[in-house]
């Protein structure tokens, strides 16, 4: 089975401790503590350094013993007459042209989707989680870190959408709806989703779903550019009129 190793340092103790995974193919590559993908462990396979490194030794014995031979046998016979040294003409090349270097292509930026949790918001929910689990409120303890694996969950989901792969990202938000059923960014985001597969209506469920758990970021719908086209249109007009309080 393939290793993997957890590549949040500093924010997951299995990451800390250094702990390794055993996967096999098709079972699940994410942390079981934190939720973020793992990475793979490369370990260097066991070369034959030991042959290689005696193949110098004898190429030198064998040379050795070549001389020896050669020398011995040149004694023995008559020296060669000498022969006059020829001049031998040395045929002027041109070198080849050298080709221009071809810059290298600049990285495509990802493109941004959804809506993100913030850091410290997720990292406020461990340290909570920590707290409550040292006070001995376990339940409390339990649901603050579910809540912190669902935002990681849907930072991951968000980049797989910024890089196209819709697939994995529905993945992932089953996930985080899984562990928070209630969370309103677990419903926008699939919403955003949804409309990037071109499934309108699916899309709009998914938004009332979330404005009625309670979403409160309308004030950042604006820097939405996937709602750009969505806006226009009367039904989320009407939606956004009966949930959203800032506008009124």
């Amino acid at each position: 089975m393939a290793k993997y190793k957890c590549p949040t340092l500093g924010d997951c103790d299995r990451a800390n401790a250094g702990e390794v995974f055993e996967r096999s193919p098709g079972e699940d590559l994410h942390c079981p503590s934190c939720a973020t993908p793992l990475e793979p462990v490369v370990t260097a396979q066991p070369g034959n350094a030991g042959s290689t490194n005696m193949l110098p030794v004898v190429a030198g014995v064998v040379v050795l013993a070549l001389l020896a031979g050669g020398g011995y046998m040149y004694s023995k016979r008559a020296p060669a007459p000498a022969v006059a040294a020829v001049a031998v003409p040395v045929p002027v090349t041109t070198p080849a042209p050298v080709a221009a270097p071809v810059p290298a292509m600049a990285a495509v930026p990802a493109v941004p989707a959804g809506m993100a949790p913030s850091d410290a918001e997720t990292k406020a929910l461990r340290q909570q989680g920590e707290a409550q689990l040292a006070g001995g409120d376990a339940q409390n303890a339990a649901n603050a870190s579910s809540r912190a694996a669902v935002n990681e969950l849907l930072k991951v989901a968000i980049a797989h959408m910024a890089q196209g792969k819709l697939a994995d990202a529905d993945k992932d938000l089953a996930q985080a709806r899984e562990r928070g059923p209630k969370e309103p960014l677990v419903y926008y985001n699939t919403a955003i989703l949804r409309l990037k597969q071109g499934r309108t209506d699916d899309a709009m469920k998914e938004f009332e779903a979330s404005f009625m758990a309670g979403f409160n970021h309308f004030d950042k719908l604006a820097e939405d550019h996937d709602l750009d086209d969505l806006r226009k249109t009367p039904r989320f007009a009407a939606l956004l009129k009966q949930y959203d309080t800032t506008a009124r």
